[in-house]
């Protein structure tokens, strides 16, 4: 049994072998993500950069315009009318006609939230020293454009022979569109109705490129007072319109005088809601008495040329305004 042999140990299991794994693959993709961020954020400070060098280059902003009320309309006043008499309390103008009048502000307002800064209104007016006459001075003073910090004024001067020295209670200041502010002026003429007819006009006013321009009058109100009963003061105006003066060759006939009746008419208005660059309707409406009894009452809405640059008034509203 020689031939017969013990089976074989099992064998011990393969050694370890030592070599080293294969390396991962790299994430090129987040190297490439990283220089793009790196090559973004170098374009936003050289974009800063250019922008403050550009910013530096230009000239500065000049500063928002601020207007010493008491100093500019000072300052306009002397310019256009002369020194200031502390004895009148007043500036001594002497106008075109070479007649003089005391001039004093009456109305003033400075609006402050214009686009480029304060802008000043002013109304001036005065009565001649003779007695007779008025002037009316309407002022409007603005930053210049192009801004250079300074300011810009416009005025005009109205001789009004005929009519009494605007009073403070006599200007409205009105808002005529998103960017136009103007004025109503109450125009008076006579100041006694036992004596003559006393009348009122109101003139429009607004700024216009460089001047102010008159937008329009209409009327305000009329008054007299006869002396007599109104019924007796109708009676004769009606005999008067229905008389007829008979013509005699050779002679000239003199016609006799208009008599004036009673009264007391007045025409309010009110202007439109202000909605865009248009300036707004304004409403005149019609009231008071004539003769002793109410008038019709009666409406008109005057609307705004922008090609004249007026507004469009009916001749039934030019009684008092000696305009037809």
């Amino acid at each position: 049994m020689d031939d017969l042999k013990e089976p074989a140990a099992p064998g011990a299991p393969p050694a370890a072998t030592d070599a080293p794994a294969p390396p991962r693959p790299r994430r090129r993709w987040l190297r490439a993500l990283l220089y793009l961020f790196a090559a973004v954020g170098v374009l936003a400070l050289a974009l800063v950069g250019y922008a403050v060098y550009d910013h530096s280059k230009k000239p500065a902003a000049p500063a928002r315009v601020t207007i010493d009320e008491a100093a500019v309309i000072e300052s306009m006043m002397a310019d256009t009318y002369g020194k200031y008499s502390a004895s009148k309390k007043g500036w001594l103008y002497v106008g075109e006609d070479n007649r003089t009048y005391l001039m004093r502000v009456v109305q003033q307002v400075k609006i402050p939230d214009g686009a480029d800064g304060d802008e000043l209104y002013f109304v001036a007016s005065g009565g001649g020293t003779d007695g007779d006459g008025a002037v009316v001075g309407v002022f409007h003073v603005r930053p210049t454009v192009p801004h250079d910090g300074g300011l810009t004024q416009v005025n005009t001067q109205l001789a009004m022979p005929w009519a009494q020295a605007v009073k403070p209670e006599q200007v409205h200041f009105e808002a005529l569109s998103e960017n136009l502010w103007g004025w109503v002026v109450k125009v008076q003429t006579g100041s006694d109705a036992k004596v003559s007819p006393v009348t009122v006009s109101n003139m429009v006013l607004a700024p216009h490129g460089d001047e102010i321009a008159v937008l329009g009058r209409f009327d305000g109100a009329s008054d007299f007072d006869p002396g007599v009963p109104c019924a007796e003061a109708k009676a004769d105006w009606d005999a008067y319109v229905n008389h007829v003066t008979p013509e005699v060759e050779g002679e000239d006939i003199e016609e006799p005088e208009e008599p004036l009746r009673c009264d007391k008419r007045r025409w309010t208005y009110r202007t439109g809601t202000v909605s865009g660059n248009i300036p707004v309707p304004i409403t005149v409406t019609a009231g008071g008495t004539r003769d002793g009894l109410p008038v019709e009452p009666r409406k008109w809405k005057l609307m705004f040329d922008m090609k004249s640059f007026t507004y469009n008034v009916p001749n039934e509203l030019h009684e008092t305004t000696g305009e037809e």
